[in-house]
């Protein structure tokens, strides 16, 4: 009886580990099952997106497609269907066996979204095709199954469940036989329990609350790992929202698979698109992702400049591989606020070094204009018609408002800060060009409103009449539109000024040398106003830009401080 009873215990364990190593397969193998349904799921929903970016952004519907086209893990069909449900070309990969097989026709009624569902070991994504207009193309139909999924049931059937159950079955017959035997001994001593049975109930009910336990643990790891994945996704989802530079990843196809929400504001597109129109409005970039493709490198670049929805950006972009997949990572930062303050910074440093020069030079033209001007009056006292004393005293005259203005140029300006209500100071300078407005027949159109900054109040005046004057005597006599305009726009920290002209404005390499002293394309001009007006704005901690408009005409952009910086 004891070895009858040790037999059964040994036979209730196996039989138990059995059943515990069995369970334990079914369910690795469903975990593994819903994992590679989902990786299918993901990859066919990729390259769907991607087909029907291509389609959409294509010439035809009915361009034909190559494996190349699909992901090499899959078992994948694609057709295309125009809008009356027609199938107008297709492709398929890794199915040699014909298992994917595609309808001649699909029923588009009503369809106008995105489906996917499951069936029989098959994902069945359906993409509605539109134009950027919202015109209907047709729709897209994918078809995938996940060859690794099928083939890990096999192999786990052959390889593991097949002994599982011989050796379940052949402790089952072992411990049939010992409860047969046990049975015929009791029927003999029925008066007295046998204490074997006991025994193997008891163990077989410590196996059930074993296995009831590894099963509860189990499901409660598989719902952790799934959360921890979540959880994973969500925080990267949050990381790449809440970078402040441009993240844009290009897949080996140059397709726009990614964008977070400073790249669309930045560059005012969506992700799906090629890269090529994601960076339309930037060359650079453009070739910049274009090497990074090409040769798999990091590359960088910086200082680009690019006019982007109508304003002046300067950016500094790097382009890396993205390791294990034929795509590249471009970050691409705004540096146009920082690029404004160096240019600011070497704009004050240039004016240093050249007010010390013109220090000393105007020093020595003053004493001798004085002198000059002197006799010049002489000669007119004596010889009052005559014309040469005339002309150089005019000549003179001239020369010393030349020095005057390179005196106010060279000269440290030290603005005495109040509040300078900008209205006012425009009211009095176009008081006093009135006259040469009405002469030029010009149209001066002005804001309803400006803020009261803090600046020196002449100061301001005579930028403003510098630029005013200028404006007017750009516009040609035979110009069509005669308009000057004064248009403002304040912000949280600064007012933007922009002083426009119907003119014809300035070629290129006038732009460049705006504000450089003595350069002038003016005949009785000296080159000192626009270099003067210059040091005003940066002497009020401001910025000044000139370019030409789109239609026609120079601006003058001018963005003054709200309220007093305190330099330390």
């Amino acid at each position: 009886m004891a070895g009858q009873a040790l037999t059964a215990v040994l036979v209730a364990l196996l039989v138990a580990v059995c059943l515990m190593g069995l369970w334990a397969t079914y369910a690795l193998r469903s975990a593994y099952d819903r994992e590679a349904q989902h990786r299918t799921r993901a990859e066919a929903q990729l390259a769907a997106h991607r087909l029907a970016a291509h389609f959409t952004t294509g010439p035809s519907i009915t361009e034909p497609l190559t494996p190349d086209w699909l992901p090499s893990g899959l078992t994948t069909a694609v057709g295309v269907y125009d809008h009356l449900g027609r199938r107008r070309t297709m492709v398929v990969r890794n199915d040699p066996t014909g298992e994917l097989t595609l309808p001649d026709n699909l029923d588009v009624a009503g369809s106008d979204r995105e489906e996917s569902r499951y069936v029989h070991g098959v994902w069945v994504l359906t993409v509605p095709l539109h134009r950027a207009d919202g015109e209907r193309l047709g729709s897209l139909h994918l078809l995938a199954r996940h060859r690794q999924a099928q083939l890990s049931g096999v192999v786990l059937r052959v390889a593991y469940e097949l002994p599982l159950w011989l050796v379940v079955g052949a402790a089952g017959l072992w411990l049939m036989r010992s409860v047969f035997l046990s049975g015929r001994s009791a029927a003999r001593s029925y008066a007295k329990p046998p204490a074997s049975v006991e025994f193997v109930m008891a163990g077989y009910q410590e196996v059930i609350d074993r296995l009831q336990s590894a099963g509860r643990e189990l499901e409660r790891l598989r719902t952790d790992a799934e959360h921890r994945a979540l959880a994973q996704a969500e925080f990267s989802d949050r990381l790449i929202a809440s970078i402040p530079d441009a993240l844009v990843v290009v897949d080996e196809h140059g397709t726009t698979v990614l964008a977070n929400l400073t790249a669309q504001r930045l560059f005012r597109r969506s992700p799906g698109m090629p890269f090529r129109e994601f960076f339309a409005d930037v060359p650079d970039l453009q070739n910049l992702v274009a090497s990074g493709l090409q040769d798999g490198s990091v590359r960088r670049q910086s200082d680009i400049t690019a006019l982007i929805g109508g304003h002046q950006r300067t950016l500094d972009a790097s382009v890396a591989p993205i390791p294990g997949a034929a795509s590249v990572l471009c970050l691409i930062a705004n540096i146009t606020e920082l690029a404004a303050l160096r240019a600011t910074a070497q704009a004050r440093e240039t004016l240093t070094s050249l007010g010390d020069m013109a220090a000393g030079i105007a020093h020595e033209f003053k004493n001798s204009l004085a002198t000059m001007d002197g006799y010049a009056r002489l000669l007119i006292q004596d010889v009052p018609n005559n014309l040469a004393a005339r002309a150089l005293r005019d000549e003179v005259r001239h020369l010393t408002q030349v020095v005057a203005d390179f005196l106010t140029f060279a000269r440290p300006l030290r603005p005495v800060m109040a509040p300078v209500d900008l209205a006012g100071v425009v009211e009095e300078v176009v008081s006093l060009l009135k006259e040469d407005i009405r002469r030029r027949e010009v149209t001066l159109s002005l804001p309803e409103s400006l803020p009261v900054i803090p600046g020196d109040a002449a100061l301001l005046r005579r930028v403003f009449e510098n630029l005013f004057r200028n404006a007017l005597e750009a516009i040609p006599d035979d110009a069509p539109v005669r308009e000057v305009r004064l248009r403002a726009a304040t912000g949280p920290e600064e007012v933007t000024l922009l002083v426009e002209d119907s003119g014809r404005g300035f070629p290129p390499e006038v732009a460049a040398n705006l504000f450089i002293p003595f350069f002038t394309t003016k005949k009785q001009g000296h080159g000192l106003g626009l270099a003067i007006v210059r040091k005003i704005i940066v002497s009020h901690n401001g910025r000044i830009e000139a370019c030409n408009l789109p239609a026609g005409g120079a601006q003058f952009r001018i963005s003054l401080p709200l309220r007093i910086r305190v330099e330390t």
